[in-house]
């Protein structure tokens, strides 16, 4: 099942995120409240435009490479001498621009996806350099966010997140060498598609740090099989007893048990890390099975109640970039009597400290096994003052990492969240902080549903336009929150729902004008994204925006998932963005503009607000962090 599968290859390497940070506060979307020092680096306690406010928005990798292979047979190699693929390069593409990192809204920060991105694999270290392959990586966001991961460190630099994702558009190249992985891969993957995992962690997000926003990237690749979801492994979820982390600070996790009796655990975001990056010891951690279910964290084991499976070899050096912290177990017969239909028991993982009596239960698979995801789970509705727009997410219910026919799914709003994406610190812009998730009525969906024959169901998302709830900024924010009936709510993530931006209806004018409707839209975006107007277009200004007309119409005219696609925030509604194209297919008629025009002064270039990086202080605890705080607050945390 998808890269958790025998077959797979792992590389390591650093990833770069680049974004701007001047939208991390929701409030600098208030044209008529913004100041030019909120395109400033944050100093001390005044947040400004935050840690990175020149930011490109680009996602790319750095100095990746495949370390080892894993075979069928459950054998592997990191010996280029044994295969050919050890010591490939993991590159993204070499004739256009890199991905680009986007969050959904600034009032949900917290479900980055990476756009446009190309992944190759290439021999760079040959005489000729030779790619083997060339693919583009779907634009699914992250999961399993959190915050405590890094012993030592604050704010981002102590997240971690996994991206799982599928290659598309596979181009191998013709006369490849004889890879025994490669031979495998090929075999067993479907639909002419992989199954790629990152995991992101050791971020540096302090600019007077070398290496500023790059991070250590963790991958595996494997094959993809037909009907499953892209973004999930519908498999053995573990989950902390809190809904949080575990009592050893460990994360979520999931796991496949695959026909053949080999056991796949990922634990690559789900082990505490030290100050340097390692794994810290929680003891001995072995997986086993619970043959007492009703065995909660910390319950001690002994022979009745827990039949153990395998040592977790978490503390051997480089394990987790090596192995891609994923630990695998070949079940005997009498372990697989416990893991079949009809007897199903709960997997754990064991600790044990040294020098005590018994091992105990760190984290556990949830109860009776369930499972219930959303594909996608990040929404972005424009509505439509002609009746509600539809939307789709695919839920995918299981039990034991079976599908589960005939479950009972329940599914809700959150409501009003107020206080979401606001900043901190001294000088805070004055506009109000919207309250996301109203009108509930602007959303409408089913409040339960059964799961089909292969466990899943299509829940249908109704977008009525919300009529500008939050003012200055389009369209509203909505969480939608989603369970087996049995399910326990401690059993999901703190922020595993679906995510929805609804937009604001807006008809197209038969004559777009500057004044009317273009300069509010281009002030906003040269506001919040400096690197534009600091380099290539200063967005409200006539002169400049002329100049350029011809790039932007390129730009404008992009699909989505260009990387080259503007906005880069992906925020703009289909409506506005044809407005756009409209007024610029006609500007040369628009009177006011062209008036605007001749009585400009020439343009000179804007000074760049690039503070020393002396006065960059790491007051603030991070971008994300400070999201997932004001989210805390806003369900009374």
């Amino acid at each position: 099942m998808s890269y958790l599968n025998a077959v797979r290859l792992v590389f390591a390497g650093q990833f770069q995120a680049d974004p701007s940070t001047v939208n991390n506060d929701v409030r600098h979307f208030d044209n008529a409240d913004f100041l030019p020092q909120y395109q400033d680096y944050q100093q001390g306690a005044q947040a400004d435009g935050w840690w990175n406010p020149n930011g490109t928005g680009a996602f790319r990798f750095i100095d990746c490479a495949v370390c080892t292979a894993y075979y069928a047979d459950g054998t592997s190699t990191s010996s280029k001498a044994d295969d050919p693929i050890i010591g490939l390069s993991v590159l993204n593409s070499n004739d256009r621009s890199s991905g680009k990192l986007v969050d959904l809204d600034p009032q949900w920060q917290l479900a980055s996806q990476i756009w446009g991105m190309q992944v190759r694999l290439a021999d760079v270290a040959a005489q000729s350099a030779t790619t083997w392959l060339t693919s583009t990586y779907a634009e699914n966001p992250f999961r399993d966010l959190w915050f405590t991961r890094t012993a030592g460190k604050g704010g981002d630099g102590a997240a971690s997140a996994i991206f799982q994702s599928v290659l598309t558009g596979l181009d191998w190249a013709a006369n490849l060498p004889n890879s025994r992985l490669l031979t495998e891969l090929l075999a067993a993957t479907q639909d002419g598609q992989l199954s790629i995992r990152l995991v992101t962690y050791a971020y540096k997000d302090d600019y007077t740090q070398s290496g500023f926003t790059q991070g250590i990237l963790a991958g595996v690749i494997g094959p993809y099989l037909s009907g499953e979801p892209a973004s999930i492994v519908v498999g053995r979820r573990f989950a902390p007893a809190n809904g949080n982390v575990s009592f050893q600070n460990i994360n979520f996790l999931t796991g496949n048990l695959t026909p053949s009796g080999l056991l796949l655990l990922d634990l690559c975001n789900a082990l505490p890390l030290d100050s340097s990056y390692n794994p810290v010891s929680v003891g001995t951690l072995t997986a086993g099975t619970l043959l007492s279910p009703a065995l909660a964290e910390q319950a001690p084991l002994d022979s009745t109640s827990y039949q153990p499976i395998g040592t977790v070899p978490y503390l051997d050096p480089n394990w987790l970039l090596q192995a891609g912290g994923i630990a695998a177990f070949q079940l005997t017969p009498a372990q697989l009597a416990n893991q079949s239909p009809g007897s199903f028991l709960p997997l754990t993982l064991a600790s044990q400290a040294a020098g005590a009596a018994s091992p105990v239960v760190a984290i556990r698979e949830t109860a009776n096994g369930l499972f219930l995801g959303a594909e996608p789970f990040v929404l972005r509705i424009d509505s439509s003052a002609n009746g509600p727009v539809t939307a789709t997410s695919t839920l995918y219910a299981s039990a034991y990492g079976l599908p589960a026919p005939g479950a009972s799914l329940q599914i809700a709003q959150t409501g009003a969240m107020p206080g979401l994406g606001g900043g901190y610190g001294t000088h805070q812009p004055t506009a109000p902080i919207p309250v996301a998730g109203v009108p509930t009525a602007a959303l409408n969906f089913p409040a339960s549903l059964t799961a089909g024959g292969g466990g899943t169901s299509v829940l249908s998302i109704q977008g009525s336009p919300p009529d500008n709830p939050r003012g200055y900024i389009d369209g509203q924010l909505y969480n939608v929150t989603y369970q087996q009936a049995a399910q326990s709510t401690t059993e999901f993530g703190p922020f595993e729902l679906i995510a929805i931006h609804l937009r604001d209806a807006y008809p197209v004018p038969d004559v777009p004008t500057w004044t009317a409707n273009i300069q509010p839209i281009f002030a906003q975006y040269g506001n919040l994204y400096p690197i534009m107007s600091k380099f290539l277009v200063q967005l409200n200004d006539p002169v400049s925006v002329y100049e350029h007309r011809k790039l932007l119409t390129l730009a404008f005219s992009l699909d989505i998932q260009d990387p080259n696609y503007m906005p880069v925030t992906r925020d703009l509604s289909e409506a506005k963005r044809q407005t756009i194209l409209k007024w610029f297919a006609r500007i040369d008629q628009d009177v006011d503009f062209q008036r605007l025009l001749t009585a400009s002064k020439p343009r000179t270039a804007a000074p760049k607000r690039v503070a020393a990086a002396a006065a960059v202080a790491t007051a603030s605890p991070g971008g994300k962090t400070t999201f997932a705080q004001s989210l805390a607050k806003s369900r009374g945390g």
